[in-house]
């Protein structure tokens, strides 16, 4: 036998098909219950029907018996067993309603298999526990066994809950089309991350890996177990070492949970948009074996610098001013979805005008429309892989200039509430004249929410007016001083403190929502001008 691991993506109906499980006794017993796992797997379930695929996690196997085509399962035997409890539901439904080739179906590839010599039929998963085998053996089996004395309550609630969710669901649309999706479902659109090791031991030290004490498991997380259980053994404790430095930084910035999406970045770079889900999926084809896996290092060390100086462009870096810049504005207007473009544009040689029209783009799209689609991001993140391959800016910018809304559209976007952070970068704009401008300073409101003796802006005007652009300005200062919500104290206290570019000062009072309306048809008429340039 190899000592190699074996890892591989494979959909729930290939895993029942080739192989039958066994629950060793150094596992807990089914304990899932329906308030908790049981619903949330079902939720997911059941919002996946209609776009599978749909990734279930980590599988991870080992080959201890005698009969080599039963598995021993070290970790993700929950879900498995869930997963043949919501098969054998189906299949009830199926009979119910005469459809037995679905039903003979659901059963030959996740519940029973047949010993052709002997003619009897086994279990697809059999357990060491007394009373999760004979509950699951009544529940999943065949009509002749008998209720177990002192079944498994848990399990024998799941089932029940996974059937009557089954029936609600397939009564609330048409019977047979949907029991046929649900079959589909089940045998193509669900897939797992399968690691199969030649021992016990080796499957623990994966486990280990990757497992964090109860925590759930991340896309990162499956990827670093793929690839310190794929790099060959004289190389392991390298890519050990390799994974661990690229982890560092994260942990260092406090910004671990970023960590995935670090991963997903890179590899747009290179393969264009990936959806979240199809992760694990695109880098164990992609990657395969243990140069697969040093490539995948190498290209993520790569980009680790200019990825964490993205996170926190305040870290030391020697990166052009420009791309420094750049950086600051995306991490000012909060928008993760277009790291990518950044990260390939800050790898051409020429690159000024580049990130102009890229934060040109970004910048009106922001104000104007949503980002919140996902084929606007595809659409970036493609762009960024012919930028990154191409090493050329032109043409794939060129394609995504439809995404920028009208001027006049632009500009109607400004007399509206925005975030702070656009806030603060249409300002910044503004009073430096510029598309890529510096920021620094902070946003303040001058007629606060919560105001004083204020005579000439209600509370109703401000609900209409008070969070628009023309009633900010950019100050030195970070916290507002405490008691600078009124009039005379925001002249003599807080408008002090404003940056030397900007634009209102004391003389502007009294504010009112005459002076505010005033400053939001100033401020996006310079902004338009800019922006459109």
């Amino acid at each position: 036998m190899s000592a190699q691991v074996e890892a591989s993506t494979v959909n729930a109906g290939q895993l029942f098909s080739n192989s039958y499980f066994y629950i060793p006794d150094f596992q807990r017993p089914y304990s899932w219950t329906v308030k908790d796992e049981v619903t949330d797997f079902w939720r997911d379930l059941s919002e996946t029907i209609e776009t599978p695929p749909y990734f279930l996690g980590l599988l991870i196997v080992t080959t201890e018996r005698e009969d080599q085509e039963e598995k021993t399962v070290v970790d993700g035997q929950q879900r498995l067993v869930t997963l043949t409890l919501l098969a054998s539901a189906l299949r009830a439904a199926a009979l119910a309603r005469g459809k037995k080739l679905v039903a003979d179906s659901l059963r030959d590839m996740f519940l029973l298999g047949l010993d052709y010599e002997t003619e009897e039929w086994h279990h697809k998963i059999t357990f060491s526990a007394d009373a999760d085998r004979s509950t699951y053996e009544w529940l999943v089996g065949t009509k002749d066994v008998i209720k177990p004395e002192v079944p498994n309550a848990l399990m024998v609630a799941s089932h029940k809950f996974l059937a009557e969710r089954i029936e609600e669901d397939l009564k609330a649309n048409d019977d047979s089309v949907r029991l046929a999706k649900w079959a589909r479902l089940l045998s193509n659109g669900l897939t797992f991350a399968r690691f199969d090791h030649p021992d016990r031991n080796a499957a623990y030290k994966v486990y280990e890996v990757v497992n964090t004490r109860g925590k759930d498991l991340t896309p990162a997380d499956l990827i670093k177990g793929y690839a310190l259980g794929t790099a060959s053994s004289d190389v392991s404790l390298s890519a050990r070492a390799r994974w661990a430095a690229l982890e560092e930084p994260f942990r260092l910035l406090d910004a671990s949970a970023q960590f995935t999406q670090f991963i997903r970045h890179v590899i747009t770079l290179r393969h264009g948009y990936v959806l979240p889900r199809d992760l694990y999926q695109i880098i164990t084809r992609r990657y395969e074996g243990s140069a697969g896996v040093d490539r995948l290092l190498l290209e993520l060390e790569e980009s680790l610098g200019l990825y964490i100086r993205l996170i926190d462009p305040s870290v030391d870096s020697d990166l052009a001013d420009d791309i420094g810049t750049s950086f600051v504005i995306l991490q000012s207007l909060g928008l993760s979805t277009v790291r990518p473009a950044f990260l390939a544009i800050a790898t051409l040689d020429e690159h000024q005008e580049a990130l102009r029209r890229l934060v040109q783009i970004v910048v009106t799209r922001i104000v104007a429309e949503s980002f919140g689609t996902g084929s606007v991001e595809r659409r970036f993140a493609d762009a960024a892989r012919d930028i990154f391959l191409e090493q050329d800016w032109r043409g794939p910018l060129e394609n995504l200039l439809d995404l920028m809304p009208r001027q006049r559209d632009f500009e109607e976007g400004l007399a509206e509430s925005q975030s702070k952070g656009v806030l603060l970068v249409i300002r910044s704009s503004v009073l430096q004249t510029s598309a890529l401008p510096q920021i620094h300073g902070y946003l303040h409101q001058v007629r606060p929410k919560n105001s004083e003796r204020w005579m000439d802006f209600s509370d109703k005007e401000f609900t209409a007016i008070g969070n628009t652009i023309g009633n900010f300005f950019i100050s030195e200062i970070e916290r507002r001083p405490r008691g600078t919500n009124n009039p005379q104290a925001v002249q003599e206290r807080l408008l002090t403190t404003r940056v030397r570019e900007e634009i209102v000062s004391e003389s502007d009072f009294p504010w009112t929502p005459q002076t505010v309306e005033a400053f939001n048809s100033h401020i996006a008429s310079t902004a338009s001008q800019i922006w459109y340039a």
